[in-house]
């Protein structure tokens, strides 16, 4: 029986893993959970699964939980939690939160399920350089990288001549670069496929959610960013490909659902019987491939630019994003404002080649200090109609 902690196992993520969980109840056991905020349903899950251990991370709502298991508060909690002593630890929170119990975990030699996009965008080099030294596998849920490191397994790493992230197209990107400026909250939330959160939607409308994940695919497969490419896939259904030395091209199809990918990360390297999608529901379905709008979508070049100035400049680019994001969602900016936000605060910053992990997290917040001044002194003024 596998011995498994959630860490966000209020969130999608985590409800799904539970799910799961549910289903196999011979397989796994929940020893340890993690929320920030959700006590209500923190409390259900551990009615029904019984942890040795849960953490909150909202340190005031923890003062007044009541619980008859081991209760760890704020982030020196998620610490605890993510090191309690399980085979796996499945990382669903958002945002960098998810970077420092991650790393802990890795040091104690457990495996990672993750779904935490900011560990490998802000720290990649860092974490890999441990997950080698504790021989400790990191297995990817995110669509994208799940489906490349599935398909990895048919070759050897010399083999491979470039690895496709696909993304989707929806009406944005039909839009012309005049349009794009009045871009709506209404028309970014018209999505024909994934079901996100308010940030990772406009992420990935604004195409940097796919810059971020460019530079993940850097960390987690080892190969050189000019091998990384984007590939526009208006279906949902490939979602992403190898291509090898000699012209094969190995991929993973289904339908849209993260059920897919959480569940092969609990079970790897075993698969177990599911029923996310099967072949029958390709039936009639096309497969269309395009490239992407690079000039249009200034963000989707970000990833590459980063990379290739290394240091702390990935943990500058996510900082800028999310003030530039939260700017957006707060009408105070325009849609293509984005972009020339995050460009400025990269301009501004003073890079650190080798930082530890310290000297990143200075950097993430500082980006965002940076993005911040530079709304104050010419963005603010931005009248939308939205």
């Amino acid at each position: 029986m596998k011995r498994i902690v959630i860490l966000g196992s209020t969130g999608s993520i985590g409800t799904q893993t539970l799910d799961i969980v549910r289903q196999h109840p011979d397989k796994f056991k929940v020893i340890g959970l993690s929320a920030n905020s959700n006590i209500e349903k923190l409390k259900e899950q551990i009615e029904e699964f019984k942890p040795e251990a849960v953490c909150i991370t909202d340190e005031d709502k923890a003062e007044s939980f009541k619980t008859n298991v081991f209760l760890y508060k704020g982030e020196e909690g998620l610490k605890k939690i993510a090191t309690l002593g399980s085979d796996l630890v499945i990382n669903s929170l958002v945002g960098i939160a998810g970077l420092i119990p991650t790393l802990e975990a890795i040091k104690k030699g457990i495996t990672i399920g993750l779904a935490n996009k900011e560990t490998l965008v802000l720290a990649g080099e860092i974490v890999i350089r441990e997950a080698k030294k504790n021989n400790v596998t990191i297995i990817p849920i995110d669509s994208e990288h799940s489906a490349l490191f599935q398909s990895l397994k048919s070759g050897k790493k010399t083999e491979i001549r470039n690895i496709y992230l696909t993304m989707g197209k929806g009406k944005i990107a039909e839009m012309s670069e005049e349009q794009l400026k009045n871009v709506t909250m209404k028309d970014i939330f018209s999505r024909p496929a994934w079901n996100m959160g308010n940030k990772i939607t406009i992420d990935s409308a604004t195409c940097i959610n796919k810059a971020f994940e460019v530079i993940e695919a850097k960390w987690l497969f080892d190969v050189d960013p000019s091998q990384i490419k984007v590939v526009v896939h208006p279906e949902y259904i490939c979602h992403s490909l190898v291509e090898f030395s000699d012209g094969s091209i190995i991929t993973e199809l289904g339908t849209p659902d993260m059920r897919r990918y959480t569940q092969y990360a609990l079970f790897y390297p075993e698969r177990a019987q599911g029923s996310a999608s099967s072949f029958t529901d390709l039936y009639g379905k096309t497969l269309n491939f395009e490239k992407p709008a690079f000039a249009k979508f200034p963000c989707l070049n970000m990833g590459y630019t980063v990379l290739e100035m290394g240091g702390i400049m990935p943990a500058v680019l996510h900082g800028a994003d999310h003030i530039a994001v939260q700017a957006y969602m707060e009408n105070k900016i325009g849609f293509m404002d984005i972009p020339k936000i995050i460009a400025a605060t990269i301009q501004k910053a003073k890079n650190i080649m080798n930082p530890d992990i310290n000297q990143i997290i200075e950097a993430e917040r500082v980006a965002q200090k940076t993005a911040m001044e530079i709304l104050e002194n010419g963005f603010c003024s931005y009248n939308s109609s939205r």
